[in-house]
């Protein structure tokens, strides 16, 4: 076999391919659902902004000023806002999860799954913001109620999509076992 400069062993870059199975795997943006879209950059916004402060108590004594700031997860309604970070983390899972196109055995369709989640984000961020924004708020609650709106939309459209057929617990699909004949009528 006569080998060329600059190709592997010999082949050009096509055949090498085409011996190796095709192209690399890529990834299109573009094919992502808007839902998707609208739950992942709002949830890792928003997962950013809880770690910013969201209450803001300050003092000052003559030309000494000391501000204390609280992140999403302590502060007033603190609990809610612990709770919100566990439930944007199952639901950033959820949809990196369904984008990789993993088969998980779920009782409901996991768009379902998601957008049930994103409801929840939602329904916690928005108590929290109620008991820290109008109590020494500070501007990361601001940041992180527009967030949750991208977060509940996301949600909304998620809820609007078709359900998939759920995954069988076999791994494969198999089509469902046709129906027994009716019995005969006398």
């Amino acid at each position: 076999m006569h080998r060329c400069p600059g190709t592997l062993g010999g082949l050009g870059k096509g055949r090498f391919m085409d011996q190796q199975g095709g192209s690399k795997p890529s990834f299109n943006v573009a094919s992502v659902a808007l839902a998707s879209k609208f739950l992942l950059i709002g949830g890792i916004l928003l997962l950013v902004d809880t770690f910013l402060p969201w209450q803001s108590v300050c003092a000052s004594y003559l030309t000494t000023k000391i501000c204390f700031n609280v992140k999403a997860t302590s502060g007033n309604g603190g609990i809610f806002g612990v709770l919100m970070l566990i439930l944007l983390l199952v639901l950033l899972v959820s949809e990196v999860v369904q984008l990789a196109n993993m088969q998980v055995s779920m009782p409901i369709a996991p768009s379902k799954a998601s957008a049930y989640l994103g409801f929840a984000v939602v329904v916690t961020g928005v108590l929290k913001f109620l008991l820290s924004a109008f109590n020494y708020g500070a501007w990361g609650a601001w940041v992180g109620l527009v967030l949750l709106i991208v977060i509940g939309y996301g949600s909304f459209l998620r809820f609007q999509e078709p359900e998939a057929p759920a995954a069988s617990a076999g791994g494969g699909a198999s089509p469902a076992p046709p129906a027994p004949p009716a019995p005969p009528i006398s």
